[in-house]
């Protein structure tokens, strides 16, 4: 069993290491929106780069046509529909990927004209009116997205159904992991220990608990509440566990939260978070010290966690 200094998993979380160049369970995708009576629609058209691979550029075309429901993509530069009133040339270049977190430049340019001034404008040209020129750097971890573009819809504009759009259509980017939630078949299970270490040198065994859940993604574990007296004391968190080559990284925040559950303030009581990074092999268990709660019946007592996770599936 290996253990792991708390202070050295604060400093690797801070400072990282890229992971390889091409990254095969991570995917950025650009998608649409749109306003209307109903609030914000999503438009039903993704464009996704997969793998990511660090270094290497990659174009999509939008186009807006004559309703907000009216969205095009294409992997080609200039490729409009005919009847397009906006149109946007996107690039994306992965910079660097650390901990599951994508860097990665996102350069688009807007276009305001005619479907004959589409036609093989590059990203460059400035033969069609822009509005503007973008060239910003963005990270992302998945999940997360941040807004790339909005337009105003022009007044009285319809979808199919006939309900009217409101203010804006929007394109959104977003880092997601690969494949979808739905489609990922594989299966990663974390068998967690919560031990005391007591003051004569012993340890006592706390609770124990088994988790399964898709890879890449956080599932949550609960520790069996401990009571001193009248506070109470529940270790919980999240677990996120990658799959690599010859181990499991696993990424570990624990959730420290006491105090009186009778109290008039419903259990509103101090309360803790430590982040923690590990790489566990197949069958070996790593322990993870917890730092001590430093305050109430609980403060000077040791508590840690030992991690064991594989792939089921």
């Amino acid at each position: 069993m290996r253990i792991l200094a708390c202070c050295v998993l604060i400093i690797n979380v801070a400072a990282g290491t890229a992971h390889a160049q091409t990254i095969n369970d991570l995917q950025i995708q650009l998608g649409v929106s749109y306003s209307t009576d109903n609030g914000e629609t999503p438009g039903g058209i993704w464009f996704s780069r997969w793998p990511v691979i660090v270094g290497k550029p990659l174009a999509s075309t939008f186009s807006l046509g004559d309703n907000c429901e009216a969205w095009s993509v294409s992997s080609r530069v200039g490729d409009v529909r005919d009847d397009a009133t906006t149109a946007w040339n996107i690039e994306t270049t992965p910079i660097r990927i650390v901990h599951g977190a994508i860097t990665f430049r996102l350069r688009w340019v807007r276009y305001a004209a005619l479907r004959q001034q589409f036609d093989q404008i590059p990203l460059d040209s400035s033969k069609a009116f822009r509005i503007p020129n973008e060239d910003i750097e963005l990270t992302l971890l998945p999940g997360e997205s941040s807004v790339v573009d909005t337009v105003r819809v022009p007044a009285g504009l319809k979808t199919v159904e006939g309900r009217t759009c409101r203010g804006s259509a929007s394109i959104r980017v977003s880092v997601d992991n690969y494949p979808s939630e739905d489609n990922d078949r594989r299966l990663v299970g974390a068998d967690l220990w919560l031990v005391e270490r007591l003051s004569n040198g012993t340890e006592a065994r706390r609770s124990d608990v088994s988790v399964r859940g898709l890879p890449n993604r956080p599932f949550r574990f609960y520790f069996d509440r401990i009571v001193d007296g009248k506070v109470s004391l529940d270790i919980y968190g999240i677990l996120v566990a990658r799959p690599e080559s010859a181990a499991m990284a696993v990424s570990v925040e624990t959730r420290s939260h006491w105090g009186d559950p009778s109290a008039a303030d419903n259990f509103i009581g101090p309360q803790r978070s430590v982040e923690s990074l590990i790489k566990v092999k197949p069958e070996e268990i790593v322990e993870i010290p917890l730092p001590k709660l430093g305050e109430g019946p609980f403060g000077n007592r040791q508590f840690s966690i030992r991690i064991r996770a594989r792939q089921l599936r």
